[in-house]
């Protein structure tokens, strides 16, 4: 390893453990390695200004765009109640059996993260969710697990929160364990209930009551569909502002529309390269969260539409402000480490410590998965958002291998880190440490990741 070799890997080191003590915040952290790797590699201060400080701001701009209208989107779900609504009516289907309240909860939390994100959607949603569940029987730890899950999995499936894969790996490669990635973990949330909540008795709770309260549900939104029509039709008087109590059942379906807009984009176009004559899919997500954000605003509050947009647009950007500045910096570190003038300092170090086969980069990211906690080295916000740049610029493994790996990480640092201020939060709120919380769902998060490699590693 040459000196510069050195200087690259303890610099690294360096701002890893500077982020791991909490001395230097990542928003920070990244934008100096990006300078720390120019410097080494010993690019010009004009090529650094222009290529890496410029142009690696604007690297992630598509994921930028994706994070701002999804945010947009998320707040325009929770002015209009839309989210709040979802829940309770999963409570009031839930019945008086714990192991169904768990699921309907799971399932709740779940599809209202397919379009919100971010501290506030948990707040609200643990606020109704967790006394439901504790209600019930189901203790706080519990609770909290299934909560942790729920999101993980609604998460999995909003297209908004792969901005970071999309920024370093491409859309293309970021969307390609898509569904394998909600399956799992679906799966493994399914399997923690099962194994962790009471049955119960029997009662108004019972499966096929459950099911048959559930289809009279969803017949009841195009009924309500048209009755909101043919009230727009024939101007028929309706209140300014909508009470919740009052929310229609057209509206329950908002949060999983962006998700049916890109399906349609897909069928129509195909998603892909624009190059091929396809729908780039950062694209039909952006058009999705629009028209979504739209029918919501319309279904909800048809005389404040245009007021509840803006007012959505300003809110969402300033909710996601600290991650776009996160992704300006990530910009800047892929752009560096990706740098012709990079590639001879960077190649020695990687073939000198990374395993040359899928089977043994398997064996390593499942062995330290949770390397991903508490701000380490896996941690796609942090440290692995430069390792991951660092791996595509290698160019040894596919993106969509190296993405699925990443992807598989995320699921221990997403549910598990003690750090996360989702995690903190929840842990406050019922009571129960941190600590605690990680103990009991670190099995099923590791679960989740080694599935996702053992995925990786049969499709390619």
């Amino acid at each position: 390893m040459t000196f510069s070799g050195i200087l690259l890997l303890g610099g690294f080191v360096l701002f890893a453990v500077l982020m791991v003590v909490r001395l230097l915040p990542t928003l920070l952290a990244l934008p100096l390695m990006a300078a720390w790797i120019a410097w080494v590699a010993g690019l010009p201060f004009l090529t650094w200004a222009n290529e890496v400080l410029l142009g690696g701001a604007m690297r992630l701009s598509s994921a930028i765009a994706l994070v701002v209208f999804g945010s947009m989107f998320a707040r325009v779900i929770q002015k209009t109640g839309i989210s709040s609504g979802i829940i309770k009516k999963a409570a009031e289907l839930a019945g008086d059996r714990p192991i169904v309240i768990a699921f309907l909860m799971l399932a709740a939390t779940a599809f209202v993260f397919t379009g919100m994100s971010g501290l506030g959607a948990v707040l609200m949603v643990g606020s109704i969710v967790l006394p439901i569940m504790t209600s019930a029987g189901i203790s706080s730890l519990d609770a909290a697990v299934i909560l942790l899950m729920g999101i993980n999995l609604g998460l999995m499936a909003n297209i908004a929160s792969y901005g970071t894969f999309i920024g370093i790996f491409g859309s293309e490669a970021a969307l390609y364990y898509y569904f394998p990635g909600i399956a799992i973990a679906a799966l493994v949330a399914a399997l923690y209930v099962l194994r962790n909540v009471p049955r119960g008795t029997g009662g108004e709770g019972s499966l096929l009551g459950l099911l048959l309260r559930v289809v009279r549900g969803v017949l009841s939104v195009p009924v309500s569909l048209i009755r909101l029509l043919g009230n727009v039709r024939f101007h028929q008087p309706s209140e300014l502002v909508r009470k919740r109590k009052d929310l229609p059942p057209a509206a329950l379906i908002a949060p999983v529309l962006p998700l049916i807009f890109i399906g349609i984009a897909a069928f129509l176009f195909g998603l892909g390269s624009p190059k091929t004559g396809a729908i780039d899919p950062v694209a039909a997500a952006i058009l999705g969260f629009l028209l979504s954000a739209v029918y919501a605003a319309l279904v909800t509050r048809p005389r404040q539409t245009v007021n509840l947009l803006a007012g959505a647009f300003v809110e969402g950007i300033q909710s996601v402000a600290g991650v776009l500045f996160l992704f300006i910096g990530i910009g800047m570190l892929v752009t560096a480490t990706a740098h012709p003038l990079a590639a001879p300092v960077l190649n020695p170090i990687l073939i000198s410590i990374l395993p040359s086969s899928l089977t043994g980069l398997f064996i390593v990211f499942a062995l330290f998965a949770p390397a991903a906690l508490y701000r380490g080295p896996f941690n796609m916000f942090g440290m692995g958002a430069g390792i991951a740049a660092i791996l595509v610029g290698f160019g040894t493994f596919p993106p969509e291998a190296l993405c699925g790996m990443f992807l598989g990480v995320g699921f221990v640092q997403a549910i598990a880190d003690p750090t996360n201020s989702h995690n903190t939060w929840i842990g406050g709120f019922t009571g129960v440490d941190t600590t605690v919380i990680l103990k009991r769902i670190l099995p099923y998060s590791w679960m989740m990741c080694i599935l996702m490699l053992l995925c990786v590693v049969v499709t390619h």
